[in-house]
């Protein structure tokens, strides 16, 4: 997702000595609850077992954090691991289960399982659902910080 902003010429002084890492947080920040209630919802579409219900319920988004390079970024999606689904697998000293977590869970929505589960896309249909919802969150938070109308 892009973030495109027109800076109108009489402020340009003024929005170069303006603290952007603050502003591309609190943007974030603010979209961050409309990325999150779509995720949900397509995914509670997606989902045909009531076990897969806690992935559903698993989808949040973390604080924004400001990478390496300079980018800001905000994941959502699913935490945590599955109380239902088990792997087995068989080792030496016997068989031993261990959980599946929710991001595998919604890999597996999202991409099927080759000859055991058709694909079943939430993510994509998400993100394209709030597309302009994020972009006026994010816009609305620059005008608050800058003082732009």
């Amino acid at each position: 997702m892009s973030f495109e902003v027109n800076f109108p010429d009489d402020f340009l002084a003024e929005l170069l000595d303006a603290d952007f890492d603050k502003i591309a947080a609190e943007a974030l920040q603010d979209s961050a609850p409309v990325m999150e209630k779509a995720l949900k919802e397509s995914c509670r579409r997606a989902v045909e077992h009531e076990g897969d219900s806690e992935l559903v319920e698993s989808i949040r988004a973390a604080k924004p954090k400001k990478s390496k390079n300079g980018a800001w970024i905000l994941n959502v999606g699913p935490r945590g691991y599955s109380k239902t689904k088990v792997y087995y697998k068989t080792l030496k000293r016997g068989r031993h289960s261990y959980p599946v977590s929710n991001a595998l869970k919604a890999i597996w929505k999202e991409y099927g399982i080759y000859g055991q589960q058709p694909p079943r896309p939430f993510i994509t249909s998400a993100i394209n659902s709030v597309r302009n919802d994020v972009l006026e969150k994010i816009q609305e938070a620059y005008n608050r910080r800058t003082g732009v109308k």
